[in-house]
């Protein structure tokens, strides 16, 4: 699967935390961890319980909501609801997840004025067959073959319902990977929500911190510099809140990174404004959407969101 970030490292690993460190009148805690493969890259669930036992069996429940979820929104499985909806252009009976993931779509491309739109692929599959077959090239497909990919996106063109998914242009296509992670990590986050657990972190390409850090403290998550990878840019804490980054060079075209997967919905041109763009808000669904779509925005674009949205917290990487 190709991936586009996912740049998170975890600065202050909880996995050395001290159950001595909480008071006496707190039960000591152990850590029980499920890390794996999914969603196309490697993620990691991490909870605190008292019953280390009945942990591992809500994280065995977890991966297979994980599997569940993969199989409806994945675009690389030919037989995801995803792919039989870009193949026929109409999805009857999606699943009941679709409308709210949908909803959330909606939400950020008015948000983002736009900018975050999940009918982009017409343009990924152009520029991947591009530089398939050209794969040492410095330039991109031909102005008129990106006029053609645009005239196929669209998000106003999307019309869904509980009972039926479709595109009114035939030949367009959707692409989750900038939504879905996060939708899926909110649904993980609530499964164990539901099951009683109130200190975790879910780690599924975007981070999720239910609660704050068992040792009274937020959770602590280094964002890695752009250029630099081995280096942290910047420390985000989150206590209850989620964390999405992205960034042009996390799956590149061009050998030179001068083309990338993410393409400005209007232009077809892969032009971000920023290296990367990293979000806080209260929801995985809603950084990971506001991530992608904001590598767009300009700078008074981003701070008149964070205005009327105090509840996020955008950082910019030039």
């Amino acid at each position: 699967m190709q991936r586009r970030r996912f740049i998170q490292i975890l600065a202050a690993s909880v996995a050395g935390f001290n159950p001595a460190r909480l008071t006496s009148a707190q039960p000591a805690l152990e850590t029980v961890t499920w890390q794996g493969y999914t969603l196309g890259a490697e993620g990691r669930l991490q909870l605190y319980t008292d019953n280390k036992a009945s942990g591992q069996d809500t994280l065995r429940y977890c991966f297979t909501e994980l599997q569940r979820l993969e199989k409806i929104f994945s675009l690389y499985d030919p037989h995801s609801e995803l792919s039989r909806l870009n193949r026929y252009g109409r999805l009857d009976s999606p699943a009941p997840e679709w409308c709210a993931l949908l909803t959330a779509a909606n939400q950020a491309y008015q948000l983002s004025k736009g900018l975050f739109d999940p009918t982009v692929q017409p343009l990924w599959q152009l520029y991947a067959q591009h530089f398939k077959q050209h794969p040492h090239a410095r330039t991109g497909p031909a102005r008129s073959k990106i006029q053609t990919a645009r005239t196929l996106t669209g998000w106003e063109h999307v019309h869904y319902d509980t009972d039926t998914i479709q595109f009114n242009r035939p030949g367009m296509q959707l692409t989750l990977n900038g939504i879905a992670q996060g939708f899926i990590t909110d649904h993980i986050s609530t499964c164990l929500k539901h099951a009683g657990y109130s200190q975790a972190l879910i780690e599924l390409g975007e981070t999720r911190a239910i609660g704050a850090h068992p040792a009274a403290r937020p959770w602590r998550i280094g964002i890695k510099h752009a250029r630099q990878p081995a280096t942290v840019y910047e420390m985000a804490e989150l206590d209850n809140q989620a964390l999405a980054t992205s960034g042009g060079y996390g799956s590149r075209f061009s050998t030179d990174g001068q083309f990338h997967h993410l393409f400005h919905p209007r232009s077809g041109y892969p032009t971000t404004r920023w290296s990367s763009i990293s979000v806080i808000a209260p929801t995985a669904t809603q950084a990971d959407a506001l991530s992608t779509g904001l590598c767009f925005a300009n700078a008074a674009e981003i701070q008149q969101i964070e205005h009327a949205h105090p509840e996020l917290s955008i950082l910019k990487q030039t």
